[in-house]
């Protein structure tokens, strides 16, 4: 199977229905009608759409069949000769060989069929008789000579029989469902993705993918029990599980936001940026998101569980506990007066239901709600009316009939008792589904009660709901009465009741901000006083109509708990209000003003102190029991809260007599007049504007003594020049105090008083003289530059080194020559021009040409770069072939060091002549080094040859014999020294290029090139002079050595003397004459 996926759903499908996995089902079954299962699986493989029901779905069972197979079966000699025997009385087992290989029984015994006979085919076993026989060469041994009876092998018999194997076919579920589906074992495949699924490398990558793009598993059981017990037990508990994440994530969100918050509060004040406030924003859009995906997931789940009730109504309803059924083989029609023991039957069975049918309503009658809200009272009416509906419709059977009408007639007395029971079974049955068709109307407003998303969702519902419940007191049979609606309203209330105390818990509340604690409890407040307003707004109007039933209900029962719940909400609300007062006095501004952060941080400690009493009470604030020792709490916290206002009172008091900054200070003071603050702290806070007024006194005195003292050396910003950046901290020395200043004139009436008046009398005249003194500092640069301006401007643009710093005078080195006052004034005027100084004109443009000065600096800074590296690569003999070249590049170069100033407009001119001039000699200086290169390959090779080079020994091993060894060398020596003489030759052909390449001649005698020639003749004299030392250098090391022999001589013994031929003086003067050969090369 070439498609992994294929194989996939077959391992699946194998595993989960426990196929052999040698089966071939899945095979059968994709070969079946023609190839159509493959296209189908094909499809739902690659096209398969999650919208359209029958793509996105496989539904796969197996049946399980009987076959009959016709095999053959060994069997033991005995039993062969059994079967002859039968087959033919005369048959002689010693004749058997015989008869076997004449194949006489070839026509005793049917043909096998195909089948086997391909597997006898494939045993080695001969085919075609019902005897097969597994040969081995019959009749003739190993060695190919004939063999006795006795020792022949035996042969394997054989006979043929019929074999039950089990089959098993795969069915798809397409359009027709087979009506026993429900019994059989099933695997379904639903896409959860739409398009292609990508085919996995391997079986085992199968597993990790298609799990991505489909579900699978197995349906076994009752199609409604599977149902619910999956709803159940793993889909809800999911959902579930995510709701409880999501919450704590909106939780966590919040607390983070708080956390945040309170960080901030800590952090030195700052003006509020675009990017806080977009967090802010983002932060707000996320929370709202997941409270909206919570509401959609309660209300699914809502949902979710109604569908779950609704299955099991259905599967009692199914299933019954009370069957009334006749017992098998009664007969109906023997009930007559003259069959006694038929009448008697009749009459216990009747009996039996009548009993059975007492006790199913008996117990229906003493269930009660499983919950305590109004929904619980809705399921409980639904459920009876489902039980009693099934049982009532079952007294009314054509068979129980028939019973009783034959009882009737035989004057039998228990069809009365049946019909009484059936009368109050009845009875019960219409009242429970009156019941459920007029709370039906209540449901939706129930469920908001019970699972509203806020409490504003369940404020707006109540009053619809109130005039429903009017409603139905006034049009239906059994709600009519105080009985029936009291427990209901009371229900209803006990709802109410459980969500605000669910959702307020006193143990987690203050870990809120103070402004969720308000809106929270607020809105349970109104939900809760809601209900109570809107009973008696209904309740006015049922008695001013005078046409119905007057609403006379027990108001401790409907009102006492929720009116309790509303005090101890506002009460809450109170305490949320104090926190948030005291958070509002106890901001980052009074932490910068007072310079106390640790005082009021306990302050705060204090603070959360106290709400812990109210967290850890031994009490629960919504409990009727617990209401005295909730007034002993709150009474505790009270008093606590009155001594923490002293400690405030007397902590303002005085930090306020030694501020840090009266701006901020005053900025605190009215934004406290603005803020919900605790009124005995604002009155303490108004008192503190003359102690705001000491202190700027003091910082006008403060910045005046900074002034003065380093108004003559002022520190200035780095790279911030002088004049300009004495009046900037002049003037940033001013700001400070005039802030202040603009900020007190907002609260007139405190400058008018004789403090203030001195103070801004004061502030007039420190700000006269930093006035001054900015002015003075201008004047003075101003005159400076107009003396100094002029002589800068006539500058030129580059400056040629002293001599001293240059080797040749070809190729001098170059530096730009840009005066830093230059860079110096024209960043002054710039700084000046932004604090609204008028430049004179000439300052003014060459402030305006700041930048295109920058860009010529930055561009003869390129242009010298690659001068410099240009003739730092040229060695003396270069310099002398390139001197007209050097020479012209001189010349330009000059021009910018004598005419060509700053103010010049040709600089854009200069750079582009110098640097295409650069450009071509660097061009042919490239070509000469590269010309270089090459000559020196050929050097280095005239340096390396080796000139004594050693014959190769003979092929026995031996040395060669010496007259050998130096015709050997001097013939290498000759071919070695042609090669040389080649590439000594082509080194001639470079320089010439070298001189059509500089000059545009081809003479090789250029009277220009005299030095450049002259380097090259000393570089092949030193490399020819290297080729003969280092060989004869090599020559001696070798024969001084001794290690190494070079050749052989023959030797003769003369007694008493051993004579050598050659003998050792026509060695050396063969060494001689090879090494002066060598030199002559």
């Amino acid at each position: 199977m070439d498609d992994l996926r294929f194989r996939w759903l077959k391992d699946s499908i194998y595993t989960i229905l426990n196929i052999d996995e040698v089966d071939p089902a899945f095979d059968d079954f994709l070969e079946g009608d023609d190839g159509a299962n493959e296209l189908l699986i094909a499809k739902f493989l690659n096209e398969a759409d999650t919208n359209v029901d029958d793509e996105n779905a496989l539904l796969f069972y197996k049946e399980v069949f009987e076959e009959l197979r016709e095999e053959q079966i060994e069997i033991t000699e005995e039993e062969w000769i059994e079967e002859q025997l039968a087959i033919n009385p005369d048959f002689d087992p010693n004749e058997e060989g015989t008869v076997a290989n004449s194949g006489t029984d070839e026509q005793q015994q049917p043909a096998v069929n195909d089948s086997s006979a391909n597997q006898t085919a494939r045993s080695g076993v001969q085919n075609g008789m019902s005897d097969n026989v597994e040969q081995t060469g019959e009749g003739i041994n190993g060695d190919g000579e004939n063999q006795t009876p006795e020792s022949r092998p035996k042969q394997k018999r054989y006979r043929n029989e019929l074999i039950k194997y089990l089959r098993t076919i795969l069915y798809l579920c397409r359009d027709i469902y087979p009506s026993n589906l429900s019994k059989k074992n099933c695997v379904y495949f639903l896409r959860t993705t739409s398009g292609t699924i990508p085919s996995p490398l391997s079986i085992e990558d199968a597993d990790k993918t298609m799990v991505k793009y489909l579900d699978y598993g197995l349906l076994n059981g009752h199609t409604l029990h599977l149902l619910a017990n999956t709803l159940n037990k793993v889909y809800n508990p999911l959902l579930t599980y995510q709701s409880e994440h999501e919450d704590a994530k909106v939780i966590d969100g919040r607390r983070s936001a708080s956390s945040k918050k309170s960080q901030k509060d800590m952090a030195p004040p700052e003006s509020p940026t675009e990017e806080t406030e977009e967090e802010q924003k983002d932060e707000k859009r996320r929370q709202h998101e997941l409270e909206l995906r919570a509401m959609l997931r309660d209300e699914f789940l809502i949902q979710l569980q109604k569908f779950l009730n609704q299955i099991g109504l259905t599967l009692r309803q199914l299933e019954g506990e009370v069957r009334l059924e006749l017992p098998p083989q009664f007969d109906i029609s023997k009930i007559v007066k003259t069959n006694k023991d038929a009448i008697e039957q009749a009459e216990s069975l009747v009996y039996k239901w009548n009993g059975e049918i007492r006790e199913a309503l008996e117990r229906e009658l003493k269930k009660t709600p499983q919950t305590s809200g109004p929904l619980g009272e809705i399921d409980w009416w639904r459920e009876r009316n489902i039980s009693l509906s099934s049982l009532f419709e079952q007294t009314k059977q054509e068979h129980v009939e028939q019973v009783l009408e034959k009882l009737e007639l035989a004057e039998n007395a228990a069809p009365s008792s049946f019909r009484d029971t059936r009368t109050d079974l009845s009875k019960y049955y219409l009242e429970a589904k009156d019941n459920v068709k007029f709370l039906s109307t209540l449901e939706r407003h129930f469920k908001n009660v019970t699972h509203g998303a806020t409490f504003r969702v369940v404020t707006e519902t109540i009053p619809k709901m109130m005039s429903a419940l009017r409603m139905v007191w006034i049009i239906s049979r059994h709600y009519n009465r105080d009985e029936r609606m009291v427990p209901l309203m009371e229900r209803i209330a006990n709802q109410l009741c459980e969500r605000v105390a669910r959702s307020i818990n006193v143990r987690t509340l203050f870990s809120h901000q103070p402004s969720e604690i308000i809106e929270k409890c607020t809105e349970a407040k109104d939900m809760l006083e809601r209900w109570k307003q809107s009973y008696y707004d209904v309740r006015a109007e049922i008695e001013q109509s005078g046409r119905d039933s007057r609403w006379e209900f027990d108001n401790k029962r409907l009102f006492r708990l929720t009116d309790h719940m509303a005090i101890i909400c506002n009460d809450f609300i109170a305490i949320a209000k104090e926190l948030e007062q005291f958070y509002n006095i106890f901001t980052p501004e009074l932490k910068s003003v007072t310079g106390k952060p640790h005082k009021i941080n306990e302050i705060l400690e204090r603070v959360h102190k106290v709400l812990e009493l109210i967290e850890h009470a031994p009490c629960d604030p919504f409990r009727l029991d617990d209401l005295d020792k909730w007034k002993m709490v709150s009474a505790n916290y009270a008093q606590q809260i009155e001594d923490i206002d002293e400690q405030t009172k007397s902590f303002i008091s005085e930090s306020f007599k030694s501020l840090r900054s009266a701006e901020s200070a005053f900025d605190m003071l009215l934004k406290f007049e603005k803020n919900n603050t605790r009124m005995t702290i604002q009155d303490e806070m108004h008192k503190r504007f003359n102690d705001i007024l000491r202190q700027y006194d003091n910082e006008i005195t403060e910045i005046n003594s900074i002034f003065q003292h380093n108004k003559t050396n002022p520190p200035v910003n780095k790279n911030q020049p002088p004049y300009s950046g004495a009046i900037a901290w002049s003037r940033s020395l001013f700001r400070r105090i005039k802030h202040t200043m603009l900020r007190l004139h907002t609260k007139e009436a405190l400058m008018q008083t004789e403090l203030g008046k001195q103070i801004k009398s004061y502030y007039l005249r420190v700000a006269r003289e930093m006035k001054a003194y900015e002015d003075g500092k201008f004047n003075e640069w101003k005159q400076r530059m107009e003396q100094i301006l002029p002589t800068l401007q006539k500058r030129n643009v580059l400056k040629e080194l002293p001599p001293r710093e240059n080797e040749n005078p070809l190729t001098p080195r170059y530096t730009i020559d840009f005066d830093p006052q230059l860079n110096e004034m024209m960043t002054e005027a710039r700084y000046l021009e932004q604090f609204d100084y008028i430049l004179p004109e000439n300052i003014r443009h060459l402030a305006l040409s700041e930048e295109k000065m920058k860009l010529l600096s930055t561009q003869l800074k390129s242009v010298l770069k690659n001068y410099h590296r240009l003739v730092d690569s040229l060695e003396p003999h270069e310099q002398s072939l390139l001197e007209e070249n050097l020479r012209q590049l001189k010349r330009h170069m000059q021009t910018g060091t004598q005419r060509l100033p700053w103010t010049s407009t040709n600089h854009e001119k200069f750079i582009t002549v110098i640097s295409e001039l650069i450009s071509k000699l660097d061009s042919t200086i490239n070509q000469i080094k590269k010309n270089s290169q090459d000559i020196h390959v050929f050097l280095d090779e005239i340096r390396q040859c080796n000139l004594f080079r050693e014959p190769p020994p003979n092929l026995d091993g031996s040395l060669v014999h010496c007259k050998e060894y130096f015709e050997f060398v001097e013939n290498r020596r000759r071919q070695d020294a042609i090669e040389l003489q080649k590439k000594y030759k082509l080194i001639g052909p470079l320089i010439a290029k070298v001189e059509g390449l500089v000059f545009n001649t081809n003479t090789s005698q250029s009277p220009k090139m005299k030095v450049y020639y002259a380097y090259w003749e000393r570089q092949i004299f030193s490399a020819l002079s290297d080729l003969v030392m280092e060989n004869l250098k090599s020559l001696r090391d070798t024969l001084q050595n001794g290690s190494k022999p070079l050749f052989q001589v023959d030797a003769l013994l003369v007694v008493p003397a051993v004579a050598m031929q050659p003998n050792q003086n026509e060695i050396i003067k063969l060494f001689s004459q090879s090494m002066r050969d060598g030199v002559e090369v």
